[in-house]
């Protein structure tokens, strides 16, 4: 089963459909995946594009808290997608875990590894 981690309410708006987030300190409450999951709260998104369509919500949502990218990367990449970000950021399996789930800094090289490792890749541009 895997550790319970933190849903924040935009991410909760991304991720859960009709559950009532009800929060428990500063805005949080938390959800095991496995509670999320058994209650089928939320689909994972499995296109392309609905993948980058919630990586972007996630990331526009974040303001500035890399945590809830790097939730978000952990949640579309699944258990076999970890071992090939891990692969490609040449780094172990639990580092790539911890720095996505947020109990270590998710380093700028491990984000750009685990987005190659998905195909996908990212992007500056203009505001407006």
């Amino acid at each position: 089963m895997r550790a319970p981690f933190d849903v924040h309410a935009a991410h909760a708006r991304v991720l859960l459909r009709d559950l009532q987030v009800v929060p428990m300190k500063a805005g949080r409450a938390t959800l095991s995946y496995a509670e999320m999951e058994a209650a089928g709260h939320f689909d994972r998104p499995c296109t392309p594009h609905a993948v980058i369509e919630y990586l972007n919500a996630c990331i526009g949502d974040s303001q500035g808290d890399a945590e809830i990218p790097g939730e978000a990367i952990a949640y579309v990449a699944g258990e076999e997608d970890l071992r090939a970000i891990a692969r490609e950021c040449r780094l172990p399996v639990e580092v790539v875990r911890r720095q996505l789930s947020g109990r270590r800094t998710l380093t700028l090289r491990t984000m750009m590894g685990a987005l190659r490792a998905l195909g996908l890749q990212l992007r500056v541009e203009l505001a407006g």
